[in-house]
């Protein structure tokens, strides 16, 4: 099979999206593993929460421990993330990372992508406060972060920065594909819940099977979910940094 490239200098929409695609299908058996992990990590605190008897229902956790598994999950979940991009750019350019290289080029690069993440999320704080328009503004320039991070070698703040100069003129087009991929992944979303359903009503009275199946298809809904958003984001960079040059 032949290794997705780059999108080409002032790809549209469809383009962008076509070409993500692709990269998500090249790459989804082998970064399917690392995926896997990242949604468990990021479950961590809820398994926490529901182990120790409370539900997810009612309200924000006032627990010290929930929100120190909470960070350290989000953490580790986003440099396991990091690394199924790394994954996925590596079979574009056809080298093809193993997990564990993956992982140690990832390491390296973690200082600067949390303290980055942590100025991303404070920097939409503000701006949703702003009358929410700046906070959805920078929301969207920020699908290029991780990309940015990884492969620009920016400080945390220029790496902000750069963001917001590669998205700002093609801002509409980036939403739209966020959107469409969204949409994508409710539709992938409903379809399992239906699948679900379907086998709760022929397992009626056996909870633990049923359980056991919910459990798995909801991970296996979000690793997947999690390489095509990463093929997006690594897609969208590679799309704005050349027509950028």
């Amino acid at each position: 099979m032949t290794s997705p490239g780059p999108p080409v200098r002032g790809a549209n929409i469809s383009e962008w999206l076509e070409s993500a695609l692709q990269l998500f299908r090249v790459t989804l058996l082998k970064c399917l593993p690392l995926a896997t992990i990242a949604v468990l990590c990021s479950d961590v605190p809820n398994l926490y929460w529901i182990l120790t008897g409370h539900s997810l229902s009612g309200g924000l956790p006032s627990d010290p421990t929930y929100w120190v598994l909470y960070v350290i999950a989000a953490a580790l979940a986003l440099y396991i993330a990091s690394a199924v991009m790394l994954q996925q750019r590596s079979v574009a350019l056809g080298v093809a990372f193993s997990a564990g290289t993956s992982l140690a080029t990832a390491a390296r690069r973690l200082p600067v992508l949390l303290l980055t993440w942590v100025l991303a999320q404070l920097s939409l704080v503000v701006g949703f406060s702003l009358l929410i328009v700046p906070g959805i503004f920078l929301l969207v320039c920020y699908l290029v972060l991780l990309p940015v991070v990884l492969f620009e070698r920016h400080n945390p703040y220029m790496a902000l920065v750069r963001c917001v100069l590669l998205v700002r003129t093609h801002w509409w087009k980036m939403f739209a594909a966020l959107v469409i991929t969204l949409v994508v992944v409710v539709a992938g979303v409903l379809f399992v819940a239906a699948a679900l359903q379907i086998l709760a009503a022929l397992l009626a009275g056996q909870g633990p099977a049923f359980e056991a199946i919910f459990a798995t298809g909801s991970l296996a809904v979000g690793a997947v979910a999690l390489v095509l958003l990463s093929a997006l984001m690594l897609t969208l960079h590679s799309a704005l940094a050349s027509s950028s040059a």
